[in-house]
């Protein structure tokens, strides 16, 4: 009859760590990521998979490495996964899903990205047709600075900075600066505050362009004013009409009197002052015109209605405005129509420039929304799940828990809008695939770089608080808080501990994928030494994923009693050597074997 015996008492000392047994995490419930930078990833599964591990990530985080990935070694790592019985998930690679290109954003950007990333979830599901693989990307991968740059000093939290985007789509920045000018109450200047910079900002730029405008309509209506004193003493009521008249007239005593006491201007003299009104007037026109969609696309619905009643009243004047170079003689309803539009324009106060931080989260969950519906409707059932992740906190726009959530509801709910106007889904049964396709995968590591910022532990764990009721992938990686280490968990000061109790009071029930490549390349022996191993350790797992059995951190650390690397003295008695079949004991003295009459070496007696 078989049976098991054990060698080892199970004596330990519990491991004095924040990562104590109190949070424990199972061999079973761990991923690792693969080396991003190679497209071999059959050879990196292979390596992966001789741990033991369940769940791995096949991740290219550049696109040139995730281009270079053959397609069928997605379908040998399916046949990879089905023999050991893994699942798979995928790191898309570092696209941008805004459409940031340096300091503006480019529509053609964000459509090029979206179609890179559409590559990565057609990969998806080939690596698993037959289930929902989950595909991470990122919210925002601009090399910018965080949208709003938060310091946090003792308990007050200051917006140092502030992101917005203009008219042109290009983005500027607001700094913190200390202001003198009194107000307009006569009181000192208070603290920087961004929405009020913003408003500032918005109000002086719509000023200056009314100005502008002001400027060539004045200068246009003045000359438009001259030309019509001058023709006054013309028969005709047009310059076409006086060019006509002019040689029958011009030599005759009346007019000659008249020309010498300046009383009466040539017709090319006529013409000048219209072309030179004509000029400031057509540049004050493309201004109009500009500042008016400006308006349209940023006001009230109030100031739309006025708009729009001064687009009707325009209307009839149009085709002759548009040929108002072949028709000098419309210049003065030309200038009188700009003056109008001059006049409603100027009461309004359009939001020309608005924070980037909204205008990102909206056009990364616009493309996370447009790859999520058209994955459903290729792959139905079997869609991959669209995970979004946060950038390292201040490494681009959107970093926090509080971004990830809003990006993830604004993708939602513009799926839902879609499809129900596709009319592919009724509004319950798109809201059902919404909350089922699109996530957030959360990374410890990133958000604990808030610390370089002054933010502390638990402004860390708020952050998780903020974004668990999304998150459906966890990526586990330490560090200090400062730079994007990468370390194994335990070896720095993520709180691991609190992070994964706010994301489900059970335990989390998604996939948790370490990632420690920077460990990796640097401390993992010539990657003989797999990054889960110190993982395992520092979290405190149990080795055979029982209750009150060793945990991983006393074995590697030679804690627990028994074990190979303590002395064979006390453990090794002869009763198992003679029991089992081998042993010193019938060996000759000369060779190491037993004394006659006495103890065994191995009992800890002394010999007689």
């Amino acid at each position: 009859m078989a049976y098991t015996e054990s060698f080892y008492q199970g004596q330990f000392t519990p491991f004095d760590s924040e990562y104590s047994p109190a949070h424990q995490m199972r061999f079973a419930d761990l991923g690792t990521s693969q080396d991003a930078r190679t497209a071999d990833q059959v050879k990196e599964t292979s390596k992966h998979l001789n741990t033991g591990i369940r769940t791995f990530e096949v991740a290219a985080h550049s696109p040139e490495v995730f281009e270079a990935m053959p397609k069928d070694q997605l379908k040998e790592i399916n046949r990879l996964a089905k023999l050991t019985g893994s699942e798979a998930t995928i790191h898309a690679p570092m696209v941008d899903p805004v459409g940031i290109v340096q300091d503006r954003w480019d529509e053609t950007a964000q459509k090029s990205a979206e179609r890179q990333l559409w590559n990565a979830v057609e990969k998806s599901h080939d690596l698993n047709p037959s289930g929902n693989t989950v595909v991470t990307f990122h919210a925002s991968t601009a090399q910018l600075p965080p949208a709003e740059m938060k310091i946090k000093d003792g308990k007050k939290i200051e917006i140092k900075s502030l992101l917005f985007i203009g008219p042109q789509n290009k983005i500027n920045q607001i700094k913190q600066e200390v202001r003198f000018f009194p107000t307009k109450e006569g009181k000192k200047p208070e603290g920087f505050n961004p929405v009020e910079e913003l408003e500032r900002e918005n109000k002086e730029a719509w000023i200056q362009q009314l100005n502008s405008l002001n400027y060539y309509a004045e200068i246009g209506e003045r000359g438009v004013a001259e030309a019509n004193k001058l023709m006054k003493y013309h028969k005709g009521e047009t310059i076409n009409e006086i060019k006509q008249n002019w040689p029958k007239v011009k030599d005759t005593p009346e007019m000659q009197k008249l020309i010498q006491a300046g009383q009466v201007a040539t017709p090319e003299m006529i013409e000048k002052a219209l072309s030179h009104g004509g000029i400031y007037l057509r540049d004050s026109y493309r201004n109009l015109k500009n500042l008016y969609d400006m308006a349209y696309k940023n006001c009230s619905e109030e100031e739309r209605g006025k708009l729009n009643d001064y687009a009707t009243d325009l209307k009839p004047y149009l085709k002759d405005f548009e040929d108002i170079d072949k028709k000098p003689e419309k210049l003065s309803d030309f200038s009188k129509m700009i003056e109008r539009g001059l006049k409603v324009l100027e009461p309004m106060r359009p939001k020309l420039f608005q924070p980037l931080r909204e205008f990102a989260v909206k056009k990364s969950a616009d493309t996370v929304s447009n790859l999520a519906l058209k994955s459903y409707n290729k792959f139905g059932n079997t869609a991959p799940i669209i995970s979004v992740e946060n950038h390292p906190a201040g490494q681009s726009l959107l970093t926090t828990g509080e971004d990830l959530k809003d990006v993830v509801e604004a993708a939602r709910n513009q799926f839902v809008e879609k499809a129900v106007k596709e009319g592919k889904l009724s509004a319950g049964e798109a809201k059902d695939q919404a909350k089922k396709l699109i996530g957030a995968t959360w990374d410890v590591g990133h958000i604990n770089m808030l610390r370089r910022f002054g933010f502390e532990k638990k402004d860390i764990i708020e952050e998780t608080e903020k974004v668990a009721p999304f998150v459906k992938h966890v990526h586990l990686s330490d560090n200090f808080g400062f730079e994007h280490t990468e370390l194994p968990m335990g070896m720095g000061n993520v709180p691991l501990k609190e992070i994964m109790g706010k994301l489900g009071k059970e335990g989390f029930k998604g996939k948790q994928i370490v990632e420690a490549l920077s460990w990796w390349q640097h401390f993992s022996d010539q990657g003989r030494q797999h990054a889960i191993v110190p993982t395992l350790q520092n979290i405190s797992s149990p080795i055979y994923g029982m209750q009150n059995a060793p945990y991983w951190n006393q074995a590697m650390s030679g804690q627990m009693d028994g074990g190979y690397m303590g002395s064979p003295m006390a453990y090794l008695p002869e009763k198992h050597f003679s029991t089992y079949g081998t042993g010193f004991g019938s060996l000759p003295q000369e060779l190491g074997g037993q004394i006659p009459g006495t103890q065994s070496r191995f009992s800890g007696t002394p010999n007689a």
